[in-house]
């Protein structure tokens, strides 16, 4: 999959996060390794006894540079991650979630709510070579291309070959340290908004500062 055609950017983009299992309180013994969390806006507990899911890690081809893609379908709803490819807590995550055979994944909507998905060793050629820009400088390029697409709605209809279409579908933008301070030289400061829910990137407006002088 290609994006193409990026437009302007979002004053708000929903953000994930990649945490230890150990920061995670009273989990069960099966959350091992980087757990792999989003906020979203449904309630995760219809999915405890969801008998069908699928995690993927995937490359995009952006306008100047890949892209990784996390996706995760359980039963008929999928999350999306994008990851920076730059960043090396990203390969750690993708390391331990091989080491474990599964990935951790945290829903969270007031409460959060701990999944453990099964999930193949990833051995795709296309996502080992990205490896080469591990701890590289493109995570500006990367923040930008991921605001374009997530404020575009470029992934809202994304498919995934041979699983069926999902009644609901969210994205976001995978927030790491090295993301964080992209962010902050594009004009964006992360906040977690606990009454409405939601964890996003906020545009900066630029304010005016008048002096006292000048308006005489």
């Amino acid at each position: 999959m290609a994006i193409c055609n990026p437009i302007d950017a979002s004053s708000s983009i929903p953000l994930g996060v990649i945490m230890p299992a150990a920061e995670y309180a009273g989990v069960d013994r099966r959350v091992r390794g980087i757990v792999l969390e989003q906020v979203v806006g449904f309630n995760p507990l219809h999915y405890v006894k969801a008998r069908r899911s699928f995690f993927d890690v995937s490359v995009i081809r952006g306008p100047q540079m890949f892209m990784l893609l996390f996706t995760l379908q359980i039963a008929d709803a999928r999350l999306i991650w994008l990851a920076d490819p730059c960043e090396p807590a990203v390969w750690d995550a993708i390391d331990s979630w091989n080491a474990n055979s599964s990935v951790s994944i945290a829903m969270s909507r007031k409460q959060t709510h701990m999944f453990v998905i099964p999930c193949p060793t990833t051995s795709d050629e296309t996502i080992n070579l990205l490896r080469g820009l591990k701890g590289q400088p493109g995570s500006d390029l990367f923040t930008q291309q991921a605001i374009e697409a997530l404020s575009g709605g470029l992934l809202d209809d994304y498919e995934i070959p041979g699983i069926p279409k999902a009644a609901r579908s969210t994205a976001c933008l995978l927030h790491t340290a090295v993301v964080d301070r992209a962010l902050k030289r594009q004009g964006y400061e992360a906040r977690y908004d606990l009454d409405a829910n939601t964890f996003c990137a906020h545009k900066l407006m630029a304010t005016a500062h008048i002096s006292a002088a000048s308006m005489h």
